[in-house]
């Protein structure tokens, strides 16, 4: 349930971002700023008011994602400062706590971080997948794995996991080009989460049904 305080978050925002195309990427480590700051200026190119919402896994990275911005000459703006954005502004950098599950809910792509270097091993992608964003992921997804091939057997749209780079602009082009692609990619994703869910709190409930029944068996109540 979304309280009444994000939900006016998230409609300040939306009126901010003004119906520009937009994607985010979460949860980004030290050094994949790169990647993403490379891939959005691609994109640019063929979509000039495009948004990037950037969200450093770490606040002490955001010196680091700073220096990139400036090094490639980007407008950006820092949610902390509180500053609006305009048109002019490129990159939308989230320097706060405890805001991501809202975020996934005004970008209908999310690229989730931790996944495009060698030393990490991704992050859990299924606030993303509930709140019905088209989810990419880099190649380096860790034990995240088994929650990959689980939503990808009930439907291989949910989650795209990438190569790397290059994968990432071509599907990114992709997405931001063609509405039925990302709806499908949306819905799927939305899709997979609930029917996920829904498996998880069924075997739990079977788990306690279970162990409650043998409870009662050892102390011959039932049967």
């Amino acid at each position: 349930m979304v309280r009444e305080k994000e939900l006016n978050t998230i409609k300040d925002l939306q009126r901010q971002f003004n119906d520009r195309p937009i994607w985010m990427a979460a949860s980004v480590h030290r050094g994949e700023e790169e990647v993403i700051l490379r891939v959005h200026g691609e994109l640019i190119k063929a979509y000039p008011s495009l948004l990037l919402i950037l969200v450093p896994r770490h606040p002490q990275d955001i010196k680091n994602v700073s220096l990139a911005l400036k090094k490639h000459k980007v407008n950006f703006v820092l949610r902390s400062t509180m500053e609006l954005v305009s048109i002019n502004t490129r990159v939308y950098v989230v320097d706060t706590l405890g805001e991501l599950r809202m975020l996934y809910r005004v970008t209908p792509i999310a690229v989730v971080g931790g996944s495009f270097l060698p030393s990490l091993s991704g992050h859990n992608f299924s606030e993303a997948a509930a709140a019905g964003c088209a989810v990419l992921t880099g190649p380096h997804v860790g034990h995240f794995y088994h929650m990959l091939v689980e939503m990808w057997q009930i439907n291989p749209l949910a989650v795209k996991q990438l190569t790397g780079e290059a994968e990432l602009l071509e599907v990114l082009k992709e997405l931001l080009g063609d509405s039925k692609a990302l709806e499908a990619r949306q819905g799927a994703a939305k899709d997979a989460f609930s029917i996920m869910s829904h498996g998880v709190v069924n075997r739990v409930w079977n788990l306690v049904s279970r162990f409650a029944i043998d409870s009662q068996q050892k102390r011959g109540i039932v049967d």
